[in-house]
């Protein structure tokens, strides 16, 4: 569990003014002063460990997990998280639809591709204008700005992680319409009740986001690298495909043999009971002779 005195340091328990406040976060406030309130920074350890245990969890069954924080403090540390752990984000502007209407999106996403690949391929006797390239450019960097982030992004998704929910209310809502568990830095002025795993907290502040952000990146590495482990056991106990295919041309060789035993045996039996037949045969033959004389 973190440690309390790097929650105040960073300055996690600082809420919102008394005057704006939503009453379901009454739980874990621990007081006011100033006419701010103060949340409860034991409450604030404990939900963060047990959101950090459900993202490790979500990593190692290796699902996905989407980070969004579109405000000016949370940009920096959720795509650096998400880029570090080779993860979708969303920290420019959520794009309606991400989640409930994803195959629409996704066709600004191959816009994207056949974009910056027109631009890779370009050269001096291109087929485009210079009109035309550098359109191409600007639709690139809008393009980039909007969904570059999730880019990545591939289903079954196994979570979400939001910072600050007033200001990611759609991201929350298709979220919750898609019954996707999410994880969210929630302040004092916020309404959790959509929030599978509460993190109480700053989420104006720089250093309360870029700790809570880099505590839930360590989980979730930990998550990935089980994941991993995982998938080099199953592939060392499956058997070489050579040595399988080689097996079983010798077991099919094997019973090609013994089925030409089998066969040569049997007309081994089928050669000595024809001429058993011939034998009896001549012998009747012979003492039916005799007996005419």
């Amino acid at each position: 569990m973190i440690d309390f005195k790097q929650l105040v340091k960073a300055g996690v328990h600082f809420g919102h003014r008394t005057s704006v406040w939503c009453p379901r976060m009454a739980p874990y406030i621990w007081g006011h002063k100033n006419n701010v309130h103060l949340i409860d920074v034991s409450k604030t350890a404990f939900q963060l460990e047990k959101a950090a245990q459900f993202l490790e969890g979500v990593a190692s069954e290796g699902k996905s997990v989407l980070w969004i924080g579109t405000k000016k403090a949370a940009q920096d540390p959720i795509r650096l998280a998400a880029e570090r752990l080779n993860l979708p984000y969303v920290n420019h502007r959520w794009i309606g639809g991400t989640l409930s209407n994803f195959p629409q999106v996704k066709k600004s996403v191959t816009k994207l591709l056949h974009y910056e690949d027109v631009l890779v391929k370009d050269n001096s006797g291109s087929f485009y204008t210079k009109k035309e390239l550098n359109r191409f450019k600007k639709a690139v960097e809008r393009l980039k700005k909007n969904i570059g982030g999730i880019v990545n992004l591939r289903w079954p998704l196994g979570a979400v992680v939001i910072v600050d929910v007033n200001k990611e209310a759609s991201a929350l809502r298709e979220a919750a319409a898609m019954k996707i568990p999410v994880v969210a830095l929630v302040d004092t002025n916020s309404d959790p009740s959509l929030v599978n795993y509460v993190i109480p907290g700053n989420d104006d502040a720089p250093r309360s986001i870029k700790l809570i952000v880099d505590y839930l990146e360590e989980a979730a590495r930990r998550g990935q690298e089980a994941a991993k482990v995982k998938k080099d056991e199953i592939v060392a106990q499956e058997p070489d495909e050579e040595e399988s295919l080689f097996a079983t041309i010798t077991e099919e060789e094997g019973e090609e043999e013994e089925g030409g035993r089998k066969g040569a045996r049997k007309q081994d039996t089928t050669k000595k009971s024809s001429k058993k037949v011939v034998i009896e045969e001549v012998g009747l033959d012979v003492l039916a002779g005799g007996s005419k004389e």
